[in-house]
């Protein structure tokens, strides 16, 4: 393969080929050569440098770079105290891949909020790692710590993403370059679990350099992919069988892009079909209400109690981002919205200073012996904490909200502009045949708000396709474009393209009216949702730090833990201290009628608050006789889970979220109530899956 790939990379590119179409790009405000739209992909990603966050979506990122995105290096312990990718190798300890899978995380969220942010301090922390690595290169092109040169290529996917970020945002060139050399200078074959993910930075340099030795190498990568004894058998077979599975589920994201990404490309029709069977097996099996798929550390079919981890909030949006690129089909926009509205701040503290390993819709106590799932069932894992029983969850969640970030807006093939997810937020670019330069403001407080603004800016008069998303959640949308009504229809769940000569001052308007809805889950479970939100019942929370109890907890979970070596690792536990064993008296039919939607006075910097929630919901339930916590002395636990059949008994002091009661069994008290529920991300203990006080007939 290596002779073959050699000789590939000194083909010239013909004019007016695929290759030289796919390497061809679209200069950004300032020229430069870092936007690039793959032949056969509807939509592409603009410059990072391009979009700049406004209203919540930049509190956000501010609040990150206050909690652990810019201080992760102080508080969250191993491998994130150590030099990471910018030195020699990992200090004190002996390195091990996932050390650097772990701190590659870290870094690629980084350093795209910091540009996204224009935050000097956050850029020039991550810039360290990644000049390192590119100031550091083998004789033979090889980028990274030389430990991982043999041992494992996985942590490179990872950490390649920064690389991605920081040429998108500053246009160095140097980072395609490298990236290309890395790969056509080595005969490494790519093939040992995950490492097929590769196929990702093969193609983003195959898109800037257009050398067809990089696609063809993503293709024998792939090829050898779908013919391997891959990981817990996640592979391309696997994704379509269209049967539940119980794959690792972070695994599962990162391998099912790979088919969308290689059809961007090529136009083969057999790989996209791979991605999205893919996608459609999570939506009938493992997805969670939250929007995120089951993975604990495997994946599971959904019940009440089924979590996820919280490393897979990150790699499920990122993943489904290429689906949307690869189809234009706005059902990807919208389980991007769901993902990063519903289940990404309901797993962070509100000060984004603690997350939690496994995250659940329904967890009315997180505390360091509450894990109700069967992988290291009874610890800490659903508490919040700076570090867990694995460092790869405290750097991914960095990355979830810049992602989101930085593909609210896209292109689509003809040089328009195309608002592929909606947040409070400023694009700068050249769009149209002319390439002429415009801005859009757009001005929302959306997901809690309905009214979405566009206010256009530009020197002169510009004609350009301008692509609006109408959710698949909204029935009755409207756009106004300079006040008056777009004549045509507004299907839910499509794009709405408005070709035109836009002036300056011209503001285009979308409204999306949000219906509350009641929706089915199992064990007769219901859930609220109203537009892209979930909604959850506002249980009043006691946080209590674990600096007064940390001795205690640290003998109850001693065994699996090196407090020394994790300082944050023991953080919080928090309590319910308001009744939370409610039945919702709601039926789908008229569910529309019984809940009172009131609109909140909300500081823009607290979306997330459950004091000041942005908008709640008023609705009718009961209260369970005998629902209550589900308190043990002695557990069934599964240790690590590539040993999914290894179960191990322990003995302790337990505390559960239980199951939902039984319907043919469940007791109500007489007496109706009206209870509170708040957006998803504002709860940290929530009951979101509740039983209903009505039994079906």
């Amino acid at each position: 393969m290596a002779g073959a790939t050699g000789a590939a990379s000194l083909l010239a590119l013909k004019p007016g080929s695929a290759v030289a179409e796919a390497a061809s790009s679209v200069a950004d405000s300032q020229g430069r050569k870092d936007s690039t739209h793959p032949p056969h992909a509807v939509f592409s990603e603009l410059p990072l440098s391009a979009i700049e966050p406004q209203g919540w979506l930049k509190a956000y990122l501010k609040k990150q770079k206050e909690g652990l995105t810019g201080n992760l290096d102080k508080t969250g312990g191993f491998p994130f105290n150590t030099f990471g990718w910018g030195g020699p190798g990992l200090s004190d300890v002996p390195a091990e891949w996932w050390s650097y899978e772990q701190t590659a995380y870290w870094v690629d969220g980084m350093i795209r909020c910091g540009h996204l942010l224009g935050d000097k301090e956050l850029i020039d922390k991550a810039s360290k790692q990644i000049n390192y690595v590119l100031d550091h290169p083998d004789a033979d092109g090889y980028l990274g710590p030389k430990y991982l040169k043999q041992e494992s290529r996985w942590p490179h996917v990872v950490f390649f993403r920064a690389l991605f970020a920081e040429s998108s945002a500053t246009g160095d060139a140097r980072i395609a370059a490298a990236i290309k050399r890395h790969f056509l200078s080595s005969p490494y074959s790519h093939s040992a679990p995950r490492e097929a993910c590769a196929i990702e930075a093969m193609l983003w340099s195959y898109e800037r350099d257009g050398d067809p030795a990089l696609l063809q190498m993503a293709r024998d990568v792939y090829r050898r992919y779908e013919t391997s004894d891959a990981e817990f058998n996640i592979s391309p077979a696997m994704f379509t069988d269209g049967r539940p599975c119980q794959a690792h589920g972070v695994s599962y994201n990162e391998l099912a892009k790979l088919g969308a990404m290689l059809y961007a490309h090529t136009g083969d029709p057999d790989y996209l079909k791979v991605s999205t069977e893919a996608y459609r097996k999570i939506d009938q099996y493992h997805m969670l209400v939250d929007g995120v798929n089951s993975s604990t550390e495997l994946m599971h079919e959904v019940d009440p109690l089924e979590s996820h981890e919280t490393c897979n909030i990150s790699d499920y949006s990122w993943t489904v981002g290429y689906l949307l690129m690869a189809t234009g089909q706005a059902e990807y926009s919208d389980k991007i919205e769901r993902a990063c509205f519903n289940a990404a701040p309901g797993a962070v503290s509100e000060d984004f200073t603690a997350l939690q390993y496994f995250s659940c819709p329904n967890q009315v106590i997180a505390a360091h012996n509450t894990n109700h799932n069967l992988y290291y069932r009874g610890d800490r894992t659903m508490a919040f904490g700076t570090a867990h029983i694995a460092a790869c969850c405290p750097g991914n969640v960095n990355r979830v909200m810049p992602n989101f970030v930085s593909r609210l807006w896209m292109k689509d093939k003809n040089n328009g502009l195309v608002v592929a997810l909606y947040g409070p937020s400023k694009v700068t670019c050249r769009v149209g045949e002319r390439q002429q330069e415009v801005s859009i403001a757009e001005q929302t407080r959306y997901p809690f708000s309905d009214r979405i603004v566009f206010a256009l800016s530009m020197a002169q008069d510009t004609k350009f396709s301008f692509t609006l998303r109408i959710p698949a959640w909204c029935k009755s949308a409207k756009i106004l474009v300079n006040r008056q009504p777009l004549e045509r229809e507004l299907s839910a769940g499509t794009f709405v393209t408005i070709d035109r000569t836009f002036s300056n001052n011209d503001e285009v308007v979308v409204i999306l009216p949000q219906e509350a809805k009641v929706t089915a889950w199992p064990m007769d479970g219901i859930a609220v949702e109203r537009g892209p939100l979930v909604y959850s019942l506002r249980i009043e929370e006691e946080w209590q730090s674990l600096d007064d109890v940390a001795e205690a907890a640290r003998k109850a979970i001693g065994i699996y833990f090196l407090a020394e070596r994790y300082p944050g690792l023991l953080s919080h536990n928090v309590y319910p201290k308001s009744p939370w064993n409610y039945a919702l008296d709601l039926d789908p039919e008229s569910a529309g009628q019984k809940i009172q939607v009131v609109e909140m006075d909300w500081p823009e910097e607290k979306p997330w608050c459950r004091s000041t929630p942005p908008v709640v919901l008023k609705v009718p339930a009961r209260r369970v006789i005998g629902w209550a916590l589900d308190e043990r002395k002695e557990i069934t636990q599964q240790g690590e889970w590539y040993h999914p059949h290894q179960l191990f008994t322990r003995q302790g002091e337990f505390v559960f979220t239980p199951q939902l009661p039984e319907a043919s069994t469940m007791k109500l008290e007489a007496a109706t109530e009206t209870v509170t529920l708040v957006p998803y991300g504002c709860a940290k203990l929530r009951l979101t899956i509740f039983p209903r006080a009505r039994k079906r007939a």
